[in-house]
């Protein structure tokens, strides 16, 4: 048996280039619509009392995909944010007397996404819409330069070939990625990778 690498979870901060007006209108299209969904899954969450993962996407599947979004990733993600805000939120509420009378609700400016629905580069983050769109959103020079060694080793990652499904395997150095919008017209980009030791 092939011993697995250690591996040591780092969190790369970047920042995009001030994008362009024909970016930052998909972009903020994007931003509201995962809003939307999230705070949807949240409100259905809640006035069920589902818990079981099972029981949620049996619920949601097929009203999720007709309203926002098709695709199973885009779903996990929303889910997985959505559920994070309900345990943060309790937590929250545990200390805070006034959060407990509140709904939860996901707050605007910040998507968290996973492969492949964006995919980084050295030089770009990806984004896959849901129209298959893609748009590349550029790194600024000075955070990009800072974590160039970090992005090489993480791009090491990447599969080349393809599995018996005919589909690309994704890169198992990085997972989810958020990105915060910034007023000033782009966006920080926060990646949490695991490279080995």
């Amino acid at each position: 048996m092939i011993p697995m690498p250690e591996t040591k979870a780092i969190f790369l901060k970047l920042s995009s280039v001030p994008l362009t007006r024909e970016k930052q209108i998909p972009l903020q299209e994007e931003f509201s619509r995962y809003e939307l969904a999230t705070n949807w899954v949240l409100k259905i969450l809640l006035k069920g009392h589902l818990t079981k993962r099972v029981q949620i996407l049996d619920a949601i599947q097929n009203d999720f995909s007709e309203q926002f979004d098709n695709r199973r990733t885009y779903l996990n993600d929303v889910l997985r944010s959505a559920t994070a805000e309900i345990a943060r939120h309790r937590k929250l509420a545990m200390t805070v007397r006034s959060m407990r009378d509140k709904t939860p609700f996901f707050k605007s400016g910040r998507i968290i996404f996973s492969q492949p629905i964006v995919k980084i580069s050295e030089k770009a983050l990806i984004l896959t819409l849901a129209d298959r769109t893609r748009i590349p959103i550029p790194y600024d020079k000075f955070s990009r330069n800072q974590n160039a060694e970090k992005i090489s080793a993480i791009l090491k990652g990447e599969s080349t070939k393809v599995d018996v499904d005919g589909k690309m395997p994704t890169n198992r150095r990085y997972g989810r990625i958020r990105m915060k919008w910034n007023s000033a017209g782009f966006l920080i980009i926060d990646i949490k990778a695991n490279l080995p030791i």
